[in-house]
C-alpha cells in the first residue's frame, strides 16, 4: 500500500519563462540562459533570444510591456511560437498551450526587372533593349511575399 509520498516526489518544480510567462519544467526546457548567477528556463529559443537582448527589461516587466505596445499598435497576425498553426488577429494567450502569442513577421522582398512597354512579355533581369523592337526596357519593381487574400 502506498502512503502518497511517491506522488509528492513526482511533482516537478516549475519555473516561469520571463518572456512569455509560460510555466516551464526545467528538465524539459527548450532553452536556458544565465543572468547574474541565476539560471532562467525558456519554452523556446525565441524567448531566450528576446531575454538575452534585454534581460533587465524582461525581469522588471518593461520588456514585455514595450513589446506588447508595439505589437498592438502595428496590428497584424499573431501566432504561437510552440503551435504555429494557431493564428489570431489580436494579442492574447494560445488556446492550446497558454503561451503569449507573438506578432507574425512577414518577409517582403523586392527586386527590379525590366520590360518593354510595347512587348510586356519581354522581361529581363538587367536593363537593355527589347529584342523585338529595340526600345529601351523600363524598370518594374517586383514584390515577393505573402499577398493579402481579398
Amino acid at each position: 500500500m502506498r502512503d502518497g509520498t511517491d506522488a509528492v516526489q513526482a511533482v516537478a518544480m516549475m519555473y516561469t519563462d520571463p518572456v512569455c510567462g509560460m510555466s516551464v519544467d526545467p528538465d524539459r526546457a527548450k532553452a536556458t540562459a544565465q543572468w547574474q548567477g541565476v539560471t532562467y528556463y525558456f519554452c523556446c529559443d525565441g524567448c531566450r533570444a528576446k531575454f538575452n537582448a534585454d534581460p533587465d527589461g524582461y525581469l522588471t516587466g518593461k520588456g514585455r510591456e514595450t513589446e506588447d505596445k508595439q505589437d498592438h499598435q502595428e496590428g497584424g497576425i499573431y501566432t504561437c511560437p510552440m503551435d504555429p498553426e494557431v493564428r489570431q488577429d489580436r494579442l492574447g494567450a494560445c488556446p492550446k498551450c497558454g503561451m503569449a502569442l507573438e506578432r507574425e513577421l512577414t518577409l517582403l522582398v523586392t527586386r527590379t526587372q525590366y520590360t518593354c512597354p510595347m512587348h510586356p512579355e519581354i522581361i529581363r533581369d538587367d536593363p537593355g533593349d527589347c529584342p523585338i523592337c529595340g526600345i529601351a526596357l523600363e524598370p518594374v519593381t517586383v514584390e515577393f511575399g505573402e499577398e493579402k487574400n481579398p
